[in-house]
Order: C-alpha cells, then structure tokens, then sequence
C-alpha cells in the first residue's frame, strides 16, 4: 500500500532574528525531510519582523529570497500578497497558518508581547511552538489550558536549555515520575565569567571574553543580574513542577559584585564558583531562587566545556543529569523542529 501524501503543516513566524533565519535554512532540507516522514510538508506561509516588514502568502514564502532580503537589510514587503500588516498581532489574526512559531525577543518582566501573540493564536485554533521563555515563565497554565479548549498544543522545548530535550524527556520518558526540584546552570553569560576569572582574568575582561564570543550579550544585565536565569528556572518549575511562579517571586542575586579574590578563595575551600537556580517543593508551594553558590569542584554542575546543566531530582528515578555543550541558534532552531514533529505527529494519530 502507498503512502498517503503528506498534509501541509502551515507556519507562520513571529519573529525572524538569528533563530528564525536558522530554522529557515534548514527547513527545505533535513527539517523538512523530517516532518514529510511524520505525514507533514511544511509551508511558510507569514513572516513578521520589526525591521524587516511583514509578508503574507497563503501559497507559501520563498524562503530564499526572504532570507536574501533581510540579509541584504531590504523588506519583506516585497513578498506579501494583500493588505498591509501593521503588527505581529495582525499577523497572527491574519495568517493562513496550522502553527504559529513564536520567537519574538524576550521582555523578563512582563513575558510580552509573546503572551498576547500566543493567546490569539490558540484562541483562533492554531498550534504555538515558542522558544521564548517569557510565556512559559509568566503565563504557561493559562497557555495550556487555552490550547486544550481549543484541541492544539503550547511547546516550548527551545525555551531552556536551547535544543537540549528537558521538557520532552520528562514529559515522553518519565511516566509516573513526580520532579521534586532540581538544580542547574541555566545561563552561559555567568558561567563563561566566573571560569574565566578562574583562569586569572578579571571581570570586565572575562565578561569582554564572553561577548567577544558571542556568548555574552551588549547589554549583559539581564545575564549578570540573574534575571534570565531566573526567567528560565520559573519557566522549568511551572512545566516540570506544575508551579505557578513568577520571577518578581523568584529569590534572586547576580554575579556583578564578584571578583577574582572571590574566585580565589573559593578555590582554596576546593570548590567553584557558579550562579545556580534552583528549585524545591515546599509543601502545596514551590520555591525557586538563583544566586552565586561555592560548588564542590567534583560537583556535575562544574562539568568542563558545559555551557548548561540540569539536574532533576525525581521520586522513582532519583536524580537525573541533563549536560549541553555550547548552545547555540542551532540547537534552538532543532528544538522548533522537535516541537512541530510532535504536533505532526499528534495529527497522524487522529
């Protein structure tokens, strides 16, 4: 018996920074070979951008010429068949789309606009896959429940960790199993820091290192400060924990009054240095923090080469260990791919 064709999986991106330019690349090739095994042929059919304008095409976007236009610091508008499109809302109530793939930048106090973005997609029956934390971390229940009305799915495996499965491997690999906290290394900036003075450098010239490599961003702050850390731990302890906590609520101290003598002395006491998220259940609530913590030098949190680590602590597996190398938009452009195989292939199932 032949195979039946594969069903058009329609996206429309909210956003097309670094990520999305990636996950454009790799779509007419290994990504799209993997969601036509899946039963899906995936069809960009909405693009919006800040800078770049916006284009809708129900027939679907060609891709390489969007990629050479923004590139080449030109407008999508060239592309888009119908009215204009003033804004990613717009967009998102206009496109002739199955999935919105959401990868606007991150706002950690408020998680918008990918939460109204977000909303008025599920609202309208469209799957959302995001790599932004923000929703996650301040409005994840909402989200789910609002895809469950409306029978689609809310992913966001890109949101931590890049592409590392940590959702999907508790979520597909951990049946049964209760996450009673965990605790990581969840953001690159101050990892790649502290080793770096541990290496003799200073701060400013560690942190120079960092955006030299383009780990670091211009404005570090939300790094150092440890808010992105903060946002990602709430964003684990509300999709892992089933917690409802928000990074205004999150215990929170940076890295910025550190300094090598600080690195020095915990070397002394046979232990490093790292900014650690953590979370614990504490009766009905969870509690979460982030700060700098002297770490055993033996500990799996100071794994070398290891711009991430995660470990959960179970009730039926005991601890489990999650390592990433160095992340990148790869890794979080596979994560996308990850999340719309799961939607295809929840639409095989039906």
């Amino acid at each position: 018996m032949s195979r039946a064709a594969p069903r058009p999986l329609r996206l429309a991106l909210a956003g097309f920074g670094n990520v999305g330019r990636t996950f454009a690349e790799l779509l007419p090739g290994p990504y799209g070979r993997a969601l036509r095994a899946e039963g899906a042929a995936p069809v960009v059919t909405a693009i919006f951008t800040n800078r770049h304008g916006a284009a809708i095409d129900p027939r679907g976007l060609p891709l390489g010429r969007a990629l050479r236009l923004v590139r080449a610091g030109r407008s999508l508008d060239a592309l888009h068949r119908g009215a204009p499109v003033g804004s990613a809302l717009e967009l998102v109530r206009r496109a002739p789309a199955d999935v919105l793939v959401e990868l606007t930048p991150l706002a950690p106090a408020t998680g918008e606009p990918a939460i109204s973005l977000a909303r008025a997609a599920l609202g309208r029956g469209l799957h959302v896959v995001t790599a932004n934390k923000g929703p996650v971390a301040h409005a994840r229940a909402r989200l789910v429940r609002l895809a469950a009305r409306n029978g689609v799915r809310f992913l966001h495996e890109g949101a931590v960790l890049d592409g590392t499965p940590v959702f999907n491997l508790v979520e597909r690999c951990l049946p049964g199993a209760r996450i009673l906290g965990f605790r990581g290394l969840l953001n690159s900036t101050t990892t790649r820091v502290l080793s770096g003075m541990e290496a003799g450098a200073t701060f400013e010239a560690a942190l120079a290192e960092a955006q030299r490599a383009g780990v670091a961003e211009a404005d570090p702050r939300h790094d150092l400060e440890g808010w992105d850390a903060a946002v990602k731990a709430c964003a684990l302890a509300n999709a892992l924990m089933g917690a409802d906590v928000r990074p205004a609520a999150v215990e929170r101290r940076g890295i910025g009054g550190l300094g090598p003598e600080d690195v020095r002395a915990a070397r002394g006491r046979g232990a490093v240095l790292r900014l650690i998220a953590r979370a614990r259940r504490d009766g009905r609530a969870v509690r979460v923090s982030v700060g700098p913590e002297e770490v055993a030098d033996g500990d799996v949190l100071v794994s070398r080469g290891a711009d991430g680590v995660l470990v959960l602590e179970t009730d039926l597996m005991r601890e489990i260990g999650i390592w990433e190398g160095a992340g990148g938009v790869d890794q979080t452009a596979y994560a996308i791919l990850s999340d719309l195989v799961a939607i295809a292939r929840g639409r095989r199932r039906r």
